[in-house]
């Protein structure tokens, strides 16, 4: 059979031919013959294993069924003229297989050898072509055709070829001197950093994004006092949903007990449902001897001031920069009354100085009003209020 193997200086073509040989002649006991001065044998080749060197022009005086190893075959096959002779000992090699003999024929390019050698060579003989994995590593790349592909050096050539992945045998490397023996260095593509480096980059793009565009969580508020109290038990918690377990008895049967006895929405279970909607301001304060100076909500109810600030409130009124009510609309204003008696009736205590009690049984008590007469402070939209618009 024969047997080219191509592939660029390095690429190891020597290394795994002459393990191949050895184990083609050790398996099948034949012997084995190289061309002389293509590579320096070591006396493991000559001695140990017996072979023999010749002049590739010898091959035709071989005895049968030889291994000719040809490394560097391209000087012993040198490309032709078209119009040139075809050499005996080139064109024999067309009638090798009736005498058994297998020639490995080893080269950097099948196109720097003869024409006519090139198409000699078929299944179940076959061209390889060696490539080194980027260029330093110890393993080589192979690629096998049964015929000689011209363009094996090119990327792509691979997609018709039969690819295998080989280590170096370290050990073949006592056999013979090699010029580029430990002498490549690693060559990684620059392909195999860009995708490397998206292998890094994209995936942390990918996080630094998605942590922007994704809704934040509200944080969490702490709460103290009886809103924390509340929180284990009551229904309007603020805690996570997702870790709120089953209440036990007792701690359901606790959310029911009032916080003030005696007033029933006091207790923890209706916390959701009484949350303030309004806020209670002094919408109408008094001020009179008899029972000193008062201020009420404007549900008119007691709203508990100190007397200083009593008086102030009669005195100017105060300014509140939020709606009382909360977001509901404000009532409209009633309209004013048309009779001074209706007047007189709906109108709430004025500030009244009193004098003194009555000096006798029966007698009228003295009144001083204050003057000018004076109105209660009210706010605007109060129920106190009989004014269109307030005061």
């Amino acid at each position: 059979m024969l047997y080219l193997r191509t592939g660029a200086n390095g690429s190891c073509k020597t290394l795994f031919t002459l393990e191949d040989v050895r184990k083609m002649q050790v398996a099948e006991g034949r012997e084995v013959y190289y061309v002389k001065d293509r590579f320096k044998p070591n006396a493991i080749i000559t001695e140990e294993f017996g072979w023999v060197g010749i002049e590739f022009k010898e091959w035709l005086q071989l005895p049968n069924n030889a291994i000719i190893l040809a490394d560097e075959c391209h000087k012993d096959l040198p490309k032709r003229a078209p119009s040139a002779p075809v050499p005996e000992h080139v064109q024999m090699l067309a009638e090798h297989r009736a005498r058994g003999f297998d020639f490995f024929l080893l080269t950097q390019h099948p196109m720097n050898i003869d024409e006519f050698v090139r198409r000699l060579i078929g299944a179940p003989g076959y061209h390889q072509h060696y490539k080194r994995i980027f260029g330093g590593t110890k393993s080589t790349r192979i690629l096998q055709w049964d015929s000689v592909n011209p363009e094996c050096e090119k990327d792509g050539s691979g997609k018709n070829a039969q690819g295998s992945t080989r280590s170096h045998p370290e050990h073949v490397y006592s056999w013979y001197e090699s010029a580029s023996l430990h002498t490549a260095k690693v060559r990684i593509p620059k392909q195999v950093f860009i995708v490397a480096g998206c292998v890094i980059v994209v995936p942390l793009m990918l996080y630094y994004a998605y942590d922007k565009l994704r809704p934040k969580e509200p944080a969490k508020v702490s709460q103290t006092g009886d809103a924390a109290s509340s929180g284990s038990f009551g229904m309007g918690t603020n805690s996570n949903a997702s870790e709120r377990k089953p209440m036990t008895q007792a701690e359901y049967i606790a959310s029911y007990q009032p916080r003030i006895a005696g007033l029933m929405h006091t207790a923890p279970a209706y916390d959701k449902l009484t949350e303030p909607k309004r806020v209670p301001v002094p919408a109408a304060c008094v001020e009179m001897k008899s029972v000193g100076c008062k201020c009420y909500t404007q549900d008119a109810t007691p709203y508990p001031v100190d007397l200083a600030m009593c008086r102030q409130l009669v005195a100017q009124g105060a300014f509140l920069a939020f709606q009382a009510e909360g977001e509901r609309k404000m009532i409209e204003p009633a309209p004013a009354p048309r009779q001074a008696t209706e007047t007189a009736v709906a109108a709430p205590p004025a500030a009244i100085l009193i004098e003194g009690g009555p000096k006798s049984p029966g007698a009228p008590t003295a009144l001083a009003a204050a003057a000018p007469p004076a109105q209660p402070r009210v706010q605007p939209g109060s129920k106190w209020s009989f004014q269109p618009g307030g005061q």
